[in-house]
């Protein structure tokens, strides 16, 4: 997908850097449809749900402005390699835009590091012609290993870094968001997912480098709301 990186932004470029997700473990079709709708309205750019709603959410998309994003061995990341090149290559029947896949963290942790390029690589490989963004779980990293994880990110191909899955008990914080920036530059693009609850934590972290945000449904709707409440474009400057 194409990124924004401007100085003012409008409600609808907030919007389109939104993901909506709904992966509670008992979400229902129901949930997806409802977020669906609420991507009917606001435009985002492009939506999650668990892969079993798949076949469905690619159908209730259609007509639409928002792209269909998958999740790889999501949330542990902890599936052999030869399962996530089987899921990839089964989600890319589907015809996504967007592949997201989980880092092997406990790999990366224990100094693995060849087991990990290798597996983002062939996830990779099976994922040609969409945009692949690889979860590296920084709430779990040091700094040392945060810096690491970004550059196996970029050395096996991902078009992102992503900060999390949102199922980690701490946040992704400003200082997550800078560190990874400070090692990718311009080599890689970076999502943030865990921690966007309101709009102020929205764009620091935009302003920082971040250019997409992995959001639970209902608070990606609180933020958007908050963002057509103000009634004017924001200033990117004026933010902290």
């Amino acid at each position: 997908m194409k990124e924004l990186r401007k100085d003012v932004l409008t409600a609808k470029d907030i919007a389109y850097m939104m993901d909506p997700s709904v992966l509670k473990l008992d979400t229902s079709i129901k949930d997806v449809e409802a977020m669906v709708e609420a991507c009917k309205k606001y435009d985002f750019g492009s939506c999650f749900c668990w892969p079993c709603y798949y076949p469905e959410l690619v159908e209730l998309l259609k007509g639409t402005n928002t792209a269909f994003g998958t999740s790889l061995a999501f949330p542990s990341g902890q599936e052999t390699t030869e399962t996530k090149v089987y899921l990839a290559h089964e989600f890319m029947k589907l015809d996504p835009v967007e592949n997201d896949m989980v880092m092997n963290v406990g790999w990366l942790k224990a100094g693995l590091y060849d087991l990990v390029l290798e597996d983002i690589k062939a996830v990779r490989e099976a994922t040609k012609g969409t945009s692949l963004k690889v979860i590296i779980e920084a709430m779990l990293l040091t700094d040392e290993e945060i810096i690491k994880a970004s550059e196996l990110c970029i050395e096996g191909g991902a078009d992102y870094v992503k900060t999390g899955t949102g199922f980690s008990q701490n946040p992704t914080t400003l200082h997550h968001v800078e560190l990874i920036k400070a090692t990718v530059g311009d080599r890689a693009k970076i999502k943030v997912a865990g921690g966007v609850r309101d709009l102020g934590t929205l764009l620091r972290m935009y302003k920082r480098g971040a250019c997409r945000f992995g959001i639970g449904l209902s608070n990606a709707i609180k933020i958007i709301e908050e963002v057509i409440a103000t009634g004017h474009d924001i200033d990117i400057s004026t933010i902290d």
